[in-house]
Formats: C-alpha cells, sequence, structure tokens
C-alpha cells in the first residue's frame, strides 16, 4: 500500500471522542447521510413542479434536515462522552487540546464536526502517537474513503479561506 502525504492546516472545530478498550474494537459511527441538496434541486427542478412548489419542499427539506441534524448531534454526545477541540487537521492524523490527559499509544474512536448545518461529520479510529499536557496528535488507523475524503476536502476549502483572509489584510 502506498503512503500518501496529506496537507495539514491549523484551524479550530469541535469533536468527540471515546476511549477504546482494544485496537481492534469495533466502530460505533458508520456515518449517515442527509440530503443531497444539489440533487434535490435538480431532480425536483426536471419534475415539472411548478416552481412555488419547488420552493417550498426545499424549504421544508433544510427544516427537516436541521431537525434531523440536531437530533443525530444529541446520540452522537451519548456515544462520544468526551468534548474534543481540533487545533490541527490533515488526511492522515489530527492534533487536539489535551484536556483528557492521553498518552502515547492510547487508542480511541473520535468524531470531528465539520460543519454544524448541514451536520458534516468524519469518523475516524486512531492511536495517540504524540501527547503532552497541552496537545496530544492521533493517527488515523482505521478511517473510510468517504470520512478521509469529507477531511482532505475541508482542509482544502479551510486553507484557500485563509489564504484570501490574508491577503485581504
Amino acid at each position: 500500500m502506498e503512503k500518501r502525504e496529506f496537507a495539514s492546516i491549523s484551524l479550530y472545530l469541535k469533536g468527540r471522542l471515546r476511549l477504546l478498550t482494544d485496537k481492534d474494537e469495533p466502530s460505533r459511527f458508520s456515518g449517515f447521510g442527509l440530503s443531497d441538496s444539489a440533487a434535490d434541486v435538480e431532480e425536483l427542478t426536471n419534475s415539472h413542479t411548478p416552481e412555488a412548489m419547488v420552493s417550498f419542499l426545499l424549504n421544508m427539506n433544510a427544516k427537516l434536515d436541521a431537525i434531523l441534524s440536531h437530533l443525530k448531534h444529541d446520540q452522537l454526545e451519548m456515544d462520544f462522552p468526551n468534548p474534543i477541540e481540533v487545533i490541527k487537521l490533515s488526511g492522515a492524523d489530527l492534533t487536539i487540546k489535551n484536556t483528557l490527559g492521553l498518552t502515547e499509544g492510547a487508542h480511541l474512536e473520535l468524531l470531528i464536526f465539520l460543519s454544524d448545518f448541514p451536520l458534516s461529520v468524519a469518523g475516524a479510529c486512531g492511536h495517540v502517537t504524540k501527547a503532552d499536557s497541552e496537545s496530544a496528535t492521533i493517527k488515523f488507523d482505521r478511517i473510510s474513503a468517504e470520512d478521509r475524503e469529507k477531511i482532505v476536502h475541508h482542509v482544502f476549502v479551510e486553507e484557500r479561506r485563509q489564504i484570501r483572509t490574508q491577503r485581504l489584510t
């Protein structure tokens, strides 16, 4: 298997974490998907439905997504009891503030909230590769291709946003 290099960026994101008793413990997070807004718009537009009805249905869909996001967020907090603050992110690992006293070698499963609305969450299992009193770096050992792609995309978008902001100042 080839080793990939990923861009890394400093940022601030919230997440949740649970400690694993064994590195092979099954993941509790299997992902979830809310509706794909772009696909919904295209499907409704091509359905010969009146424009006012399309607008109403899309607004209703957005409201339902918000409710489902909130409900799912509550469930995730029960399954992953420890809040975390992500301060650096890449497709291979992340660094968090070490408020939990994590030590090197600890195995864990974590969730990263990439967006609150619509809710976008990436999950991974990994282990702590470096830890001190300030921060802990966690290498992803098990992560789905979809979740890794979400993270890589988020890093890319955030990097572009930071570059644009720097150019304006």
